[in-house]
């Protein structure tokens, strides 16, 4: 209550910039007389002409005037004062977020003698220093987009760095394409970006991943904010604010059609001699819009004051991969081993000779094992012997509705309102080995409503609320369905229904199989908005003030291992498949139950901004917004962190306590019991939420924009921008109380069996039957720093804008960021390298295992040159080009795993050692859009007779090309070399060498010099730095045509044909940079053309060979 009651006195008290809403513009200008001097008490009035929307105001002592909280769309300005002339600008185009500045110079006469003038919004931006590109209807529309997905566009903005490695195992369990929406923006991480629909949130709270994907036919535009922007936004590093389309006066419509398959498209690049073969793909997106006033024959008509704008869009996937696995015959599955004679005998484990003829009687057969062969697939390729002799054909399956409601309402000239309704369902089936592969399933509920209300000619009130509701369901095949564990007699401790399934299983000599470990999780979020802002114009300034609250619901239940791993890979009878007969089992881990988290959070946000005219081309614009940002709070009381004494890990006798939320009984309404040597705590010494909350997220903004003439403007601009990380790191504290079983075999007893896969029974450290009780000792924590701070950046630039011509503007800029306190995942318990010893025997708190912890020590900088050139739609042609050279540093790029960075560093104990670049650095980056009509045709300059006019007119061709230099890529070891249990080494390089080859030494079978590293000694960690390589660079050129057959005036059928990746031109994918994956001479440097370490065996994710897109859409 004291925060929330100093932010409101902060709120009520301030002055400040003027920012624009999320999804609103502003006109704004000064209207002077032929002398220069300001009229005062002007009347100027703006006017949307598809809609009929009017507002006025009055220009105050200074000559301004503002029209601030307007919707994107063409107006007309119209000035007029007592003895002058009118003046109209007729179709001024008003962008999202775009402040237009539109001054009017009257000449004296009569008011009746109206002067007009006709032309579009200006091209410079004078009124502000943000950095940011906006993305308009026609461009969203008409690129070429491969799966109609307009956040690809992003990618057009300079300071944006896309296309890089998708995340790891966490964010793959969000359906959609949400993991693979992976763009940086100014050196900030994929997951610092913030999405906001009409003004309010359009952000997922667990990865901050877009929630609601709506149709490009639905938008109006989006702007991509990517540097110093306005102390109205916030949240996150980025700002991407889109807007959807209003209907108007007159009614509007698409009916459209997307098809693909795989007749159309090019072969997979082949990287073998063997001729790549085409699967089976069907592709199907459709839809319609349509929009206008809304009319009840004889009860209602709301042209001029109500409009509707409806969209539906489905899309329909199928697809097949094929996947080679190798699988046991089905004479091992009978007890017969002798194809493996004479190299291998199976052993009978209770006497230690070998089975006669290598057979193992029915009668010593396993039950679990028989049952569960029904999930493992006998070999159906003849001949192929015991290596890759089964061939899965896996049909995956995807299906996706989404539909979008909204209705604008003009309630009178002093007040509107507008709301929106979308939904969303995804649903996706992912085959692997049989049963083996999962389901997604996301269902997105969003509401919002907004007023814009003038309460006096210079004050404007806008409030906003938004819901947004976020369904994901990362599922296995078998859930509430079977379970297997129980049918089969298994000894693992038995799921809930909804993780039902077979267990992961692993045998040496052949492929696993078993359900995915990685599920279930299911996540149910709710984020509740409320946003208000007043904006006032007195004099030269423009103020604003606002207030944001937020209240989010974080409900999530899943596990890794929750249906346990059962591993035989250290074989008592010899041989991998044998034991498993047999039922013998080398290690089992298993997850103690579901994790459920059911987080809560209210934050606020508070802003104060002032824009100030100095002088006609001059304008300061300066602001202060305030954040607060609590860590969640845990409705079910099942967080549990870990507190570490001062001078832990130099002191012996100092050791961790788990910290679980709440006062009394640890162990409450759990069954897990710790092993007693660890310290168990519930007293509350880490309050309520176990992470402390920061009430020091203040963020001041400053930009200037000169135009020293009207066709130049310099702005610079500096800020401070807090990124409010992820959800996702505070689940890992819910996952603590579950605990994790992992018991490993006594190689001479041979002690674990699928009927009994733990070691001690009731007998074990904690005194507990196992199950239902779980025992867990060396536990790996999961652990969130207490005293962590809010993570920030500091961005400042200098930028110049220079007009070419009227439709025309070149700009030139300098971006610089740095990151602070951004969190790494980091191991907290490890030992120091050692050629000897156990890892636990050396480790500091050795009744732990490794310790995660996720701490906010990483630093980041980014420095980038930008040059962009834009092209307003005349003569049929447009265009947006752009051009960065940047450099991206960090000690860590993100909390997940990208590409072939490590999720912790190889020196828990030094961060700083992890120096290098960022795993999204991209040196060179060069991309351009263009849309052309032909000039042939009707109205244009060539060819207009009638026969021409039928073939030749109404003809668009329009193109992305996109051309980058690589991103790095990292080198590991693939072993534990200096002996401290965590597995993230790197290797030695080899004095004297590059590993980098010219451009013309490298190929897909030797991308980099292998043999410029080598294994290190053990006991010592890896010399090679961090990312010391780039990756294969990106060309991509996608292409599209359609002609438009107009019926009438108003109506027309669009064919339409694209082309992705037109050029067929082969964008591999990074090389495999794992030492261990080739053969070592005796100095530990890999032997050529004995593995796949830096060979190229795929092409890069989103830019496959050429694929072709067919379309007819019906407009009218």
């Amino acid at each position: 209550m004291r925060a929330m009651f100093l932010g409101i006195c902060f709120w009520i008290g301030g002055l400040a910039l003027p920012s624009l809403s999320q999804t609103f513009g502003e006109i704004t200008g000064e209207v002077t007389d032929s002398t220069g001097g300001v009229v005062v008490g002007a009347t100027v009035t703006v006017t949307n002409p598809q809609t009929n929307f009017i507002r006025q105001a009055t220009t105050n002592t200074a000559g301004n005037y503002t029209f601030p909280a307007l919707l994107p769309g063409v107006y007309n300005v119209k000035a007029e004062g007592q003895g002058f002339q009118t003046e109209i600008r007729t179709r001024i185009e008003l962008q999202v977020q775009q402040v237009a500045r539109i001054d009017f110079q009257l000449r004296i006469g009569l008011v009746a003698e109206a002067i007009e003038v006709a032309g579009g919004a200006p091209l410079l931006t004078t009124e502000n220093a943000t950095v940011g590109t906006v993305i308009e209807n026609r461009s969203i529309v008409e690129l070429p987009l491969n799966g109609r997905n307009f956040l690809q566009l992003v990618g057009l903005s300079p300071n944006v760095n896309a296309t890089f490695a998708d995340g790891g195992a966490a964010t793959s369990r969000q359906g959609g394409d949400r993991a693979s929406q992976n763009f940086s923006v100014a050196g900030m991480r994929r997951e610092f970006n913030y999405y906001t629909l009409d003004g309010v949130a359009n952000t997922d709270v667990d990865f901050n991943t877009y929630a609601f994907l709506p149709s490009v036919d639905a938008l109006q535009e989006f702007k991509v904010q990517t540097g110093v922007y306005s102390a109205e936004f916030g949240h996150e590093a980025t700002q991407v604010n889109v807007s959807t389309k209003s209907g108007t006066n007159e009614y509007h419509g698409t009916l459209f059609d997307f098809i693909r398959n795989n007749d159309l498209d090019a072969r997979p690049f082949g990287f073998t001699t063997r001729v790549p073969v085409s699967a089976p793909f069907k592709w199907n997106q459709y839809g319609f819009t349509l929009g206008g006033p809304v009319q009840i024959p004889k009860l209602f008509k709301g042209k001029n004051r109500v409009f509707f704008l409806s969209n539906y869009e489905g899309f329909r996937l199928r697809n097949q991969t094929q996947v080679l696995y190798s699988t046991p015959p089905v004479a091992m599955r009978n007890g017969d081993f002798s194809q493996v004679l004479p190299n291998t005998r199976v052993i009978d484990p209770l006497n230690n000779q070998p089975f006669p003829g290598n057979m193992i009687p029915a009668a010593r057969f396993d039950r679990a094992a028989l049952g569960l062969l029904e999930f493992y697939p006998t070999p159906n390729i003849s001949g192929a012997g015991l290596s890759n002799n089964y061939l899965s054909l896996q049909n995956n399956k995807t299906d996706k509705d989404q539909f979008t409601q909204r209705i604008d309402f003009v309630e009178s000239s002093k007040s509107s309102w507008f709301g929106r309704y979308s939904w969303q369902d995804d649903s996706q089936v992912q085959p692997a080995l049989y049963l083996n592969g999962h389901t997604l399933a996301v269902t997105v509920k969003q509401a919002m409503l907004g007023n814009t209300r003038i309460l006096a000619p210079n004050l404007v009130n806008e409030f906003r609320f938004g819901y947004s509701g976020f369904y994901n369901d990362y599922a296995n095949e078998l859930q509430f369905k079977r379970d297997p564990i129980k049918e089969f007699g298994i000894g693992l401790i038995d799921p809930a229904p909804v993780a039902w399934g077979t267990p992961g299983l692993t045998i040496l000599g052949f492929s696993g199989f078993g359900d995915d470990v990685n599920g279930p999780f299911v996540v149910y979020d709710h984020t509740f908005q409320w946003i208000d802002n007043l904006s006032w114009t007195r004099g030269t300034h423009s103020i604003k003030m606002g207030i944001e609250i937020r209240r989010d619901r974080f409900n999530q239940t899943g596990n890794q291992n929750a249906r346990g791993v059962l591993t035989i890979d250290n074989p008592a009878s010899g041989y991998g498949f044998a034991d498993y007969m047999l039922g013998l089992v080398t290690r089992t881990q298993d997850a103690g139950s579901l994790a459920i988290s059911q987080f809560r959070a209210t934050s606020q946000a508070y802003f104060v901004a002032d824009t100030w005219k100095v002088k006609p081309n001059l304008t300061i614009d300066y602001g202060l917004r305030y954040e607060l940002t609590p860590p969640w709070t845990d409705k079910g009381g099942s967080l549990m962190n870990i507190w570490f004494p001062a001078g832990f890990g130099s002191q012996p006798n100092l050791h961790p306590c788990y910290v679980r939320v709440g006062s009394g009984d640890f162990y409450e309404n759990t069954l897990t019991r710790f092993d007693p040597a660890i310290c168990v705590t519930r007293d509350g010494r880490l309050g309520d939420r176990l992470v402390q909350t920061d009430y020091l997220n203040f963020a001041p903004r400053l930009g200037i924009a000169w135009s020293p003439t009207p066709k130049l403007t310099i702005r610079a601009g500096a800020g401070i921008f807090y990124v409010q990380d992820t959800g996702n790191p505070r689940f890992d504290m819910s996952r603590n109380i579950q605990g994790r079983i992992t018991s490993t075999a006594n190689i001479q007893t041979h002690n674990l069996t699928f009927e009994s896969p733990f070691t001690g029974g009731s007998a074990n450290v904690c005194g507990v039957a196992v199950p239902p009780f779980v025992c867990v000792t060396a536990p790996q924590g999961l652990a969130n720093d207490p005293r962590r701070r809010t993570p920030y950046s500091e961005q400042y630039e200098l930028n110049i804008q220079r007009q070419l011509a009227a439709n025309m503007v070149v700009e030139i800029g300098y971006l610089g960021t740095q990151g602070h306190r951004l969190e790494r995942l980091i191991s907290y318990n490890l030992p120091a390298p050692a050629p000897t010893g156990s890892v636990t025997s050396r480790s500091p708190a050795p009744e732990f295992g490794n310790i995660q912890y996720m701490a906010g020590v990483v630093n980041s900088n980014y420095h980038a040159l930008s040059a962009k050139v834009t092209r307003r739609m005349s003569g049929g042609l447009t265009f947006l080009s752009g051009y960065t050279f940047s450099k991206s540093i960090d000690d860590g790029s993100g909390i997940r795993v990208l590409g072939t960075d490590q999720l912790k560093p190889q020196d828990g104990t030094c961060v700083s050692c992890e120096r290098g670049l960022s795993i999204f650095d991209t040196r060179h980056r060069f991309v351009s859009s263009v849309l052309y009509s032909l000039p042939f045709g009707e109205g244009r300059r060539h060819l207009n007779n009638s026969v021409a006019r039928g073939i030749l007119g109404n003809w668009q061709l329009s193109s992305i090309f996109t051309v980058s230099t690589g991103f790095p890529l990292n080198i590991a070891a693939g072993a534990d070399r200096s002996n401290t249990g965590h597995g993230y080494d790197r290797p030695n390089g080899v004095p004297g060498t590059s590993l980098s080859l010219d451009a013309d030494q490298r190929s897909t079978g030797k991308w980099f010099n292998i043999q410029a590293v080598a294994l290190q000694p053990l006991g010592t960690y890896g010399n090679l730095s961090r990312n010391p390589l780039i990756g294969p660079g990106i060309f991509d050129v996608d292409f599209s045509t359609l002609k438009n057959f107009k019926f009438t005036e108003r109506k027309s059928l669009q064919f339409r044909f694209e082309a992705f990746n037109v050029l067929n031109h082969p964008n591999f994918g990074d090389p495999n940079t794992t030492l261990s994956n080739s053969v070592l001479n005796s100095s530990g440097i890999p032997v050529p053309g004995s593995g796949a370490f830096g060979t190229i065996r795929s092409t890069r994710a989103g830019i496959d060979m050429r694929e072709l897109q067919f379309s007819l859409k019906l407009l009218f």
